[in-house]
C-alpha cells in the first residue's frame, strides 16, 4: 500500500515537473534577454523570473543542472518569442541561439551617413574620441567610397570598426577584380579614379552603362561632367533638398559644373554594378542626358538635341 502511494506521488511530481518545465508563458511582445559573461544559473533564472518569462526560478535551476544544460549556457542576447518555457529557454541558452543584429550599408551612402549608423543597438561605436570627433587613426583608414554595400550581422559587444573593416576588405577585393576586367583606353589613371566616376554614376540613375558612356565621352573631350550629385555632395549640410541654379556656382573641387575632370575622391559608396559600368561603359556618342521623370533618361548627342529634351521633359514645353 505504501509503495503504491509512493509510486503515485512520484508520478504526480513528475507530471507536475513536466508541466512546469514545458508550460509556456504568454508575454505581450517578443523579448530580448541578455546573459552577461560569467553569470550563474541562479542569476539567470532569477532574471527570467523577474521578467515574468518562467513560472519558477527554482525549477529552472533544477532542470538546467539535472541535464547539465547550464554547463553550456552561452553569454549574449537572445530573442525570445511570446511563447517560451523552461524547456525552450534552456535549449536556446545551451545551443547558443544568440540574436544577430544587422547593419546595412546601401549603395550611394556617404561616409557621414555610414558613420551615423554607429549608434545601432548593441554595437560599440569605437570610432569617435568625443563630441563626434573621429579618431585620427580611423579618419586616415576610412575614406569615402571604400565600403562594400551589403548587410552585415553582429552580436552585442561587437565594435563598429570591425564591421567597417570587414566591409572595406570586401570592397577592396571586389574593386580590384573588376579593375582587372576593365575595358582598354579608359581615361582613368588608377582604380580610385574609376571608383570616383562610379560613385557619380551610382547617384545618377539605373541606365548605368549608358550614363557611364556619357561621362567617359565628356572626359575624353575635356568637357565638364556637370553632374548634379557632385554639387549636392559639395554643398553637404547646406543642401536643403532643392538644387538651385545658384548652387551650380558653389566653389568646391567637387563641383563638376565649375571644374573639369573628376572630383578629388568618390562622393558615395559604390555598387558592383556602378563600378562595372564605369569600367565597361556602353559604346555611344552621347554627351548629354536629362531625366524624363519616369526613372529613365533621354540621352542626346548634341547640345541642340539636349536643349530640346530639357524643354520637353523638364520644362514641359515643346
Amino acid at each position: 500500500m505504501l509503495s503504491k502511494f509512493v509510486s503515485t506521488s512520484l508520478l504526480f511530481l513528475i507530471c507536475i515537473s513536466l508541466l512546469v518545465v514545458h508550460f509556456r508563458l504568454v508575454v505581450d511582445k517578443d523579448y530580448v534577454f541578455h546573459i552577461e559573461s560569467g553569470e550563474t544559473t541562479s542569476v539567470i533564472s532569477q532574471k527570467l523570473y523577474d521578467s515574468n518569462l518562467i513560472l519558477s526560478s527554482n525549477f529552472f535551476n533544477f532542470y538546467s543542472r539535472l541535464f547539465s544544460l547550464d554547463d553550456n549556457f552561452k553569454a549574449g542576447e537572445y530573442d525570445l518569442n511570446s511563447y517560451e518555457s523552461i524547456y525552450s529557454l534552456g535549449k536556446k541558452f545551451s545551443n547558443g541561439d544568440i540574436l544577430y543584429r544587422k547593419l546595412t550599408i546601401l549603395p550611394g551612402m556617404t561616409l557621414s551617413q555610414i558613420l551615423n549608423k554607429g549608434n545601432q543597438v548593441g554595437l560599440i561605436n569605437d570610432l569617435f574620441i568625443k563630441d563626434n570627433i573621429l579618431d585620427k587613426n580611423f579618419s586616415i583608414l576610412f575614406e569615402e567610397g571604400q565600403f562594400y554595400p551589403d548587410t552585415y550581422f553582429y552580436i552585442r559587444g561587437d565594435t563598429f570598426s570591425s564591421i567597417l573593416l570587414q566591409s572595406q576588405i570586401k570592397w577592396d577585393e571586389v574593386s580590384k577584380r573588376l579593375w582587372l576586367e576593365r575595358n582598354a583606353n579608359l581615361p582613368f589613371e588608377n582604380l580610385k579614379d574609376a571608383i570616383t566616376l562610379a560613385s557619380i554614376i551610382e547617384k545618377e540613375g539605373t541606365e548605368k552603362e549608358i550614363i557611364a558612356s556619357v561621362f567617359i565621352n565628356r572626359l575624353n573631350k575635356d568637357m565638364k561632367l556637370q553632374s548634379d550629385p557632385t554639387v549636392i555632395y559639395a554643398l553637404g549640410k547646406n543642401f536643403d533638398g532643392d538644387l538651385r541654379k545658384k548652387d551650380l556656382n558653389f566653389d568646391s573641387p567637387y563641383n563638376t559644373y565649375r571644374y573639369k575632370g573628376l572630383p578629388p575622391s568618390p562622393i558615395s559608396t559604390v555598387s558592383e554594378e556602378s563600378l562595372r559600368a564605369a569600367l565597361n561603359p556602353a559604346d555611344t556618342n552621347y554627351l548629354y542626358f536629362v531625366s524624363m521623370g519616369n526613372g529613365f533618361h533621354k540621352f542626346s548627342k548634341t547640345l541642340k538635341e539636349h536643349n530640346q529634351a530639357v524643354r520637353e521633359y523638364q520644362l514641359n514645353v515643346r
